[in-house]
């Protein structure tokens, strides 16, 4: 039977991805991710060139899988923000990595600017002109990730269960509101 490295490719990084969403950079086994992937170690280098490479493409899978699914337009911000945090709870591998890259190799490419460089012409002039655009995005991710990146001993604070289908509608209609606080016109 021929190979199909389309396929195997493809299984390298699905596999990747779970593992750096769990362990990062540094505690990814190239191993683990082959075993995982039911492929040769050696595939990995083959199709990526090196770990580093590997790590960088799971990013840049995750990071543009989000933007796809989550566009953001000036006429909903609030709505914007409430899909991100849907996707985020969907695809908790997405913040993640985004998190290991940021703790481990900030610099380590791809280089989203293209991507933020779109959001930003979407929401020109559509805000609170004292929020800078750059501002108001960061603004809207933040909430968006906030209940995933809060403890989860005050997350359960007030007796309810952070993962509950009822509280994270809550908490997604409180972020909303705020984002609408937030991206609104107010000068």
């Amino acid at each position: 039977m021929p190979r199909d490295a389309a396929a195997t490719r493809s299984r390298i990084l699905a596999a990747a991805i779970a593992e750096f969403s769990a362990a990062g950079l540094a505690g990814a086994r190239v191993d683990r991710i082959a075993a995982a992937a039911d492929a040769n170690p050696r595939s990995i280098y083959v199709h990526f060139g090196s770990k580093e490479n590997l790590f960088a493409a799971a990013v840049d899978e995750v990071i543009r899988g989000t933007a796809e699914r989550v566009p953001l337009t000036e006429d909903d911000l609030p709505g914007f923000a409430g899909r991100a945090f849907d996707d985020f709870v969907e695809h908790p591998e997405t913040l993640r990595i985004a998190l290991w890259r940021q703790l481990e190799r900030p610099d380590l490419g791809p280089d989203f600017g293209d991507l933020y460089a779109q959001k930003l012409a979407a929401i020109a002039g559509s805000a609170d002109p004292s929020i800078g655009p750059v501002d108001l995005v960061v603004f809207l991710y933040g909430l968006a990730q906030a209940w995933l990146l809060t403890p989860r001993d005050l997350l359960a604070a007030d007796g309810s269960d952070p993962d509950s289908s009822e509280r994270l509608a809550a908490h997604r209609a409180a972020l909303v509101a705020a984002a609408g606080r937030i991206s609104s016109r107010t000068a």
